[in-house]
């Protein structure tokens, strides 16, 4: 079994599909963390603890937050009074799209990972956004 034995097919693995994600969401809802169900699976766990530590989490939770303050800060030359006006919607729709899509990618990664099941990781993502 691949979870089970083989290190270099879940390096590989690990480092293609999972580099900065470990809380994955898999269907209506349940979210999966792979560093507590990989844990029972020596080569799945050594491959996603070499890109799964706290030095990786605090950065991923520090860019994420600088990403998150970017965003609202483009998004503030659109808004009057916190308000978007159609004609600046309808006038920069391209700029809005690709804001709401970095806005989107970020916040779901927040999200997903304050669900962590480790605590020390959870508190790195907590800091995080009580920063923001």
């Amino acid at each position: 079994m691949i979870l089970e034995r083989e290190e270099p097919k879940m390096r590989e693995i690990c480092d293609k599909h999972f580099p900065d994600n470990f809380v994955i969401p898999v269907y209506g809802g349940v979210l999966v963390d792979l560093t507590k169900y990989w844990a029972s699976w020596p080569a799945a766990k050594k491959a996603l603890e070499n890109n799964i530590v706290a030095a990786r989490i605090s950065q991923l939770a520090t860019f994420h937050q600088q990403e998150l303050k970017a965003v609202s800060k483009k998004l503030d030359k659109y808004t009057i009074e916190g308000k978007l006006r159609e004609k600046e919607a309808l006038d920069n729709i391209k700029d809005l799209i690709g804001l709401l899509r970095d806005a989107n990618a970020t916040i779901r990664w927040i999200v997903l990972h304050q669900n962590c099941s480790d605590v020390n990781f959870r508190k790195i993502v907590d800091a995080s956004v009580d920063e923001t």
